[in-house]
């Protein structure tokens, strides 16, 4: 059976098939449709066949196609480690063997390195031409590359024989390549393997540089290198420290392992990076990607808070940290460090009256990875531009913070309402740009803002493209205004009178219009913008590619008289952060400006001891809403959250929603508590320390690593049974969960993936009896173990083609010998087979449905004038059964019965024309019961007839 053409998938259908079947017989035999035996046999038969051909397409049979062909996919090993120009030449001989392939042979090539591509479909003639794919070469993914290989032939339909000729050197750095070997030998796919051969026997790399993960200002420390040399060389050795090159030796280097060192002190604290660079002399090197170590120490001192917020208006908050001993270094948003190891000197962020627009979405992300991750403390100080009026909602952010920018406690939810104006944009894809800075708009609101947006149609009509809703349905509105079209709108005041007049029915607190446009449509009037500004309505606008300088007039004047903001962009990429800076305005709402004075909630460590005497008023918050498992610490009159906080990830965060400032805060500046406050509070987030008892190293096997923490207190004793856990975040931010297991006395290990080459960070937090804290520490892995290979791995390459019953070849060899097994191709039909059975169908329901006299119309044309036709006086011989009248539904169901081919039919007795009966003498019985008795009075004379 292995050359049948088909192939049934779900084969049990068939016994659906003949349970359907016999019960299909049984109904037509039973059935009292008064049918001639021939039609009836008909019908019947044509139910089997649909029944046979919706079974087979549910069954999912397919017809089998066995090429003769045979289609050879090429995998060249492009990674670091193996020598280019001997792939080049192994490539450029298949090439020139293979020559012009015969029909039904193909050969195609992938290129993979850490990630695997396709450089050449499978076609009728290889190309010698070198890669031109864009691969990561800093690892090798032989599984990736196979995986791939298997997708290839399933895409482009290969049957006959399959064969992939993997040329590498057989080194991997991840993939189970053995695995994917065997799935697609099941596949009918053999692995030949063509190996790259190569010895680098004259190599020099670093082999470790070690760094002390910490040490204090004026303590010296040492920075240890070991060099891997396989010849006595002499070499030259630079280190840098914070890129600036602080010492330079030429060493002799012995054949082994070198030890080297370089003594370091700092006076000032701070992260000290180090770069260790190797120059082998003249022919003493093969892969200078080695020839580099990297390592950095954190010089500790006093804690230090980084301060991001405008310090003219935080003078009196930072005068107070700095009474308290508490060091902070202030910046601002744009000076953030642009990676998690920046964050590493300090122990804790405060944001102070910081807007999201301000931080944007890069650095959220790290600051919440930090605090996270690392264990740094994190704390929001309130004002116009910090939590949900700020934007955070939805951010990372507010991710770590105890507060939500949503309001959910509230009976009454203050909520504002935004107006969108689209002016079709004349540059490339400027309505494109439009449509999606209006959704990124309506991404920053709640669900019970307003929004809506405005535009010309150009049928000449302004008009709302989505009408003033709220936010609830995020996907229909996005939705709609995908679909809109705006057109050149001729002039402004139409579309902002429309946007006057919803937003002054709307019931919201605040309300804002944001209005894109080159600048061109005429300017609104007089009354138009009076109307706005009486309304408290700002308007805000953004001119985009403007024709001239006369265009952006009109938009600064519209802007300057209602209060809003003029922007000038001339990059789209730039719009949809300004429109989320202008949706945002809206939830200005969310701020409530009235005095009170906080009560107390839960008494915790910032605010202990100043419980007793109170705090002073306030005269202004941010609405939030406290997240479940936060401790309130003080509340406002109204029962929203003024200082929360909790525990996130390793770290602590709080948040303080009124502000520090002379704003809300006037009364507190010169309350005497006012630097006991604030100093408890970021001291009771900030990270805490005591790894002064813990020392940390790692060591690094191929892709993985090994951290261990030794214990010893300040007399020299191991501390036992300390509970450790922490995380560990690798350079492209993922993170590792790791809890350490004691192995000895004081002694504490795990095991982490090291996959990617860069700066590790690692956060411990640890408890004991009588000892808790966190210990932060991290190391470098200096280059990919890719550089670490010297030399082929020729017996993993034999084991991968014997596992798909392939050998080991070279490039002379012919790859196109019939020596393979077929392989099919499935092509699956169950389409067709339902189409066919929809056309049997509806012949199926003609001839139940339709009366027609078969026998006169089998008859010869020269007898049928001379006989009497079953439909009647018109001669006609198809009648609709369910238009005939009752009578003769009657007549022509007890013709039909009565006929047989070849005899005449007896026309039934007709009431004479024009009479009708007595209505008293009518049956009783309905048309339904009527018909009933015809057709069973027509079964029975069938049967009678039979019985003869």
């Amino acid at each position: 059976m292995s050359g049948f053409p088909l192939a049934l998938e779900h084969p049990w259908v068939l016994v659906l098939l003949a349970i359907a079947l016999v019960c299909t017989v049984r109904v037509a035999h039973r059935s009292l449709a008064g049918q001639p035996r021939e039609i009836a046999r008909l019908t019947l038969w044509l139910r089997i066949v649909i029944l046979v051909l919706v079974t087979l397409a549910l069954g999912g049979l397919s017809l089998v196609f066995r090429g003769k062909g045979i289609t050879v996919l090429v995998l060249r090993d492009l990674s670091a480690s193996v020598p280019t120009a001997e792939g080049d030449r192994i490539v450029a001989e298949i090439s020139r063997n293979t020559g012009k392939l015969d029909t039904g042979n193909r050969i195609g090539l992938l290129v993979f390195g850490r990630d695997a591509a396709e450089e050449q479909p499978p076609i009728e003639q290889l190309r010698p031409a070198g890669a031109t794919s864009v691969i990561d070469r800093e690892g090798t993914d032989i599984a990736g590359a196979l995986r791939l290989a298997d997708s290839v032939f399933t895409s482009s339909h290969a049957t006959g024989g399959r064969r992939v000729v993997l040329i590498s050197d057989g080194n991997m750095t991840e993939g189970d390549a053995l695995l994917e070997a065997r799935n697609l030998a099941t596949s009918g796919a053999v692995i030949d393997v063509i190996p790259i051969e190569y010895v680098h026997d004259r190599e020099t790399l670093v082999d470790l540089l070690r760094v002390p993960s910490e040490v204090h200002p004026e303590e010296p420390y040492t920075i240890e290198a070991v060099i891997d040399s396989d010849l006595p060389d002499d070499a030259r050795v630079q280190l840098y420290e914070n890129d600036r090159l602080v010492e330079e030796r030429t060493v002799s280097l012995a054949a082994g392992k070198n030890r080297i060192e370089f003594p370091r002190v700092q006076s000032e604290h701070g992260r000290y990076e180090y770069r260790l660079q190797v120059f082998p002399g003249p022919g003493r090197d093969t892969l200078p990607g080695n020839n580099v170590g990297f390592g950095f120490t954190m010089v500790g001192g006093e804690p230090r808070i980084l301060f991001v917020g405008d310090p003219a208006s935080h003078g009196e908050l930072l005068g107070a940290l700095a009474s308290a001993r508490l060091a902070c270094e202030v910046t601002d948003p744009a000076r953030l460090p642009i990676d998690p190891q920046g964050f590493l000197p300090y122990s804790a962020i405060v944001l102070a009256n910081v807007s999201a627009y301000d931080l944007g979405p890069d650095a959220m992300e790290r600051i919440h990875g930090v605090v996270r991750n690392l264990g740094i403390g994190l704390l929001m100080i309130g004002g116009p531009d910090s939590f949900g009026a700020g934007g955070f909602r939805a951010t990372p952010i507010e991710r770590a913070l105890p507060v939500e920018m949503d309001v959910r406690q509230r009976k009454t939810i203050p909520n504002g309402a935004l107006a969108i104006v689209l002016h079709t944009c004349e540059f490339p894809q400027g309505n494109m740009w439009a449509k999606q800075i209006a959704t990124a708009a309506v991404d920053a609101l709640t669900p019970e803002d307003l929004v809506g947006v405005l535009l010309f149609d150009g049928l000449g009509a302004d008009r709302w493209g989505v009408p003033l809703q709220k936010v609830r349905n995020r996907s229909t509105i996005t939705g709609t205004i995908r679909a809109l079209q705006p057109s050149d709108m001729p002039s402004f005041d139409p579309t902002l009178r429309l946007a006057l007049q919803g937003l002054v029915s709307a019931q919201a607190v605040s309300k804002h219009i944001v209005v894109l446009s080159d600048g061109d449509p005429a300017q609104p009037t007089q009354g138009t913008m009076d109307g706005l500004v009486q309304a408290g309505i700002s308007v805000s606008t953004i001119c985009i590619q403007p024709h001239g300088g006369m265009d952006t007039g009109v938009m600064k004047l519209i802007a300057k008289e209602t209060g809003g903001r003029y922007y000038r962009a001339d990059d789209p990429r730039n719009l949809p952060q300004i429109f989320f800076r202008e949706a945002i305005q809206i939830r200005r709402n969310l701020i409530l400006e009235e005095p009170f004075v906080p009560r107390i909630g839960v008494v915790t460590d910032s605010i202990r001891g100043l419980e007793q005497e109170g705090f002073p008023t306030l005269h202004g918050y941010v609405i939030t809403t406290a997240k479940p498992l936060a401790e309130i610490a003080l509340t406002s009159h109204q029962d929203d959250p003024v200082l929360a906080h909790w525990r996130y990830g390793l770290g602590r965060t709080a948040a303080f929603t009124s502000d520090a400032s002379t704003r809300w805060a006037q009364e507190w500046i010169g309350w005497p508590g006012y630097e006991t406050f604030w100093a408890q509070l970021l001291r009771s987030i900030s990270r805490r320390g005591g790894g002064e008892f813990l020392e940390v190293s790692h060591t690094i096997e191929g892709e993985r690593g090994t951290l261990t923490i030794d214990a010893i207190d300040g007399d020299g004793r191991f501390i036992d049974g300390l509970d450790l856990s922490g995380r560990i975040l690798d350079p492209d931010l993922g993170e590792q969960t790791v809890r350490l297991q004691q192995v000895g006395p004081g002694r504490y290990q795990t095991g982490f993936v090291a996959e990617r080459s860069g700066s590790y960070l690692l956060s411990v937090a640890f408890e004991g009896e009588d000892l808790t804290g966190t210990v932060t520490s991290g190391f470098d892995v200096s280059y990919p173990r890719e550089y670490r290979y010297l030399h082929a791995d020729l017996d993993r390459l034999t084991e991968l083609a014997e596992a798909t019953g392939g050998r080991v070849i070279t490039s002379a060899d012919d790859l196109f010998d019939r020596d393979l097994p077929i392989q099919a191709a499935k092509q699956p039909i169950w389409e067709e087979l339902l189409q066919l059975a929809l056309l049997f169908f509806f012949v199926d329901i003609f001839l139940r449905r339709v009366a027609v006299n078969w026998v006169a119309l089998l008859r010869p044309v020269g007898r049928r004038g001379r006989e009497p036709a079953l439909a009647g006086a018109g001669g006609s011989s198809i009648a609709v059964t369910d238009e005939l009248p009752r009578e003769r539904q009657l007549q022509t169901g007890t013709a039909i019965a009565e006929a047989s081919p070849g005899t005449p039919s007896r026309p039934a007795a007709e009431s004479p024309r024009g009479k009708r009966g007595d209505p008293a003498k009518e049956p009783e019985d309905s048309f339904t019961t009527a018909l009933l008795r015809a057709k069973k009075a027509a079964r029975k004379r069938t049967d009678d007839h039979r019985g003869e």
